[in-house]
């Protein structure tokens, strides 16, 4: 992949509502975990979630776009706000800027409420924006709204993969020359009653009492998801220009990969085989000269189930395994729960954060390494040590493997 430079970056998590914020949690493996607003209904006892909390969408946009937007936009939006501005943006080439969001069930919340109101009232009980507010392009609609963009505007849905699809297509628009900037990234915010009834029937997550259970990543005894939301973005320039206008960068995008894995709607391959794969075209792509020895830490999907980290363990011993230095590896879902559409977004980031301190940020939660893993996982704190080349894991339903390269220079 030519060279693309990341020069701005957002978000909004349980864990701050800036990048500042959100870096520095993760460094301290703050988990962020508390009952769902349902927690009083049978079947949602001892269930827990990664909540955004005071999250004020006024903050960030007028009240018209409130209310003409689901909450998975208006993170979208707010993120993208703070990535332009870091980014130093004064005016976009609109015909040459694209958006592309990537998102898992969109509105699925605003179809919900207004099933019920459906329900509970008849016609006058549906939302009369339904369609704006809960159609999964929306997100990416008001961003290109809002500054009167004209690039090319796509929107992602590749389950937990779809902030690193969304991204690395982003990328590829601009490698082909279709526009020489792009805003980026995944959001997430449909954490309804029935999705979460619906996660712990299909076997996704085992309710229990201590919430600090409620995620852990590679740990030997886990329970499977924590349910979390929010929103990363990210500013993708031609790294040419970017350097013209004098903008900050980064780090820069090196590599992607995107394979289907298909063995099954919501499991991946037992031996990890085509994770595997995915991961190795992303490490070719990026031209590497030392292939996968100059990858020098490893965002992983991650996501605390059992069948899950099975796969990813032997698809990253499969890659890696061999290495005279263990390879750093770190998932981030502990913190924030799994975001889902976000999820590889806000991984980039932590890999940002990390090579520019210097040290992986921390699995958080986990306590007890899977003796499985011919890797380090880094637990407890940070893990000091030049970082200069970071791959990025996101992995879906539907057999959805993607996956990043992002390097220092």
């Amino acid at each position: 992949m030519d060279d693309i430079a990341i020069t701005g970056m957002g978000v909004i998590s349980s864990i701050g509502h800036t990048v500042d914020e959100f870096c520095e949690n993760l460094s301290a493996a703050k988990v962020a975990v508390g009952p769902t607003p349902w927690d009083n209904v049978e079947g949602l006892g001892n269930v827990w979630m990664s909540k955004v909390e005071n999250f004020r969408p006024e903050d960030w946009m007028d009240q018209r776009v409130v209310d003409g937007t689901d909450a998975f936009a208006q993170y979208a939006i707010a993120a993208a706000v703070q990535a332009v501005e870091h980014a130093g943006i004064g005016e976009f080439d609109a015909p040459r800027t694209a958006v592309v969001i990537g998102t898992s069930c969109a509105g699925t919340e605003t179809i919900a409420e207004s099933q019920q109101g459906l329900d509970e009232k008849g016609p006058a009980g549906v939302d009369r924006k339904l369609q704006i507010k809960a159609w999964a392009n929306m997100a990416a609609g008001q961003i290109a709204l809002r500054w009167k963009l004209h690039g090319p505007l796509l929107t992602v849905v590749t389950a937990c993969a779809s902030s690193i699809d969304a991204i690395g297509t982003a990328a590829r628009l601009i490698e082909r020359g279709d526009a020489d900037m792009a805003i980026t990234g995944g959001c997430e915010a449909s954490r309804t009653q029935v999705t979460m009834i619906a996660a712990g029937l299909y076997g996704m997550l085992s309710p229990q009492p201590d919430p600090y259970k409620a995620c852990r990543p590679f740990n030997t005894e886990r329970f499977g998801i924590m349910g979390g939301e929010g929103a990363g973005v990210v500013i993708l320039e031609r790294a040419d220009l970017a350097r013209a206008r004098g903008a900050k960068i980064h780090g820069y995008l090196r590599g992607y990969a995107s394979l289907s894995d298909g063995y099954h709607p919501s499991s991946s391959n037992p031996d990890g085989s085509w994770e595997s794969r995915t991961m190795a075209l992303a490490v070719e792509d990026a031209g590497l000269a030392g292939g996968t020895d100059d990858v020098d830490a490893l965002i992983a999907h991650g996501t605390g189930t059992p069948v899950g980290d099975i796969a990813e363990i032997k698809a990253i011993n499969s890659l890696y395994g061999n290495r005279e230095q263990p390879l750093k590896v770190a998932s981030i879902k502990g913190h924030v729960g799994h975001t889902a559409g976000a999820a590889g977004v806000m991984g980039l980031m932590a890999g940002i954060h990390s090579m520019k301190e210097g040290a992986l940020v921390p699995t958080a939660g986990t306590t007890d390494v899977m003796p499985e893993a011919e890797f380090d996982i880094v637990i407890g704190e940070p893990s000091k040590g030049a970082i200069d080349t970071v791959q990025v894991n996101g992995f879906g339903f539907g057999g959805q493997n993607a996956s990043l390269i992002v390097s220092r220079d």
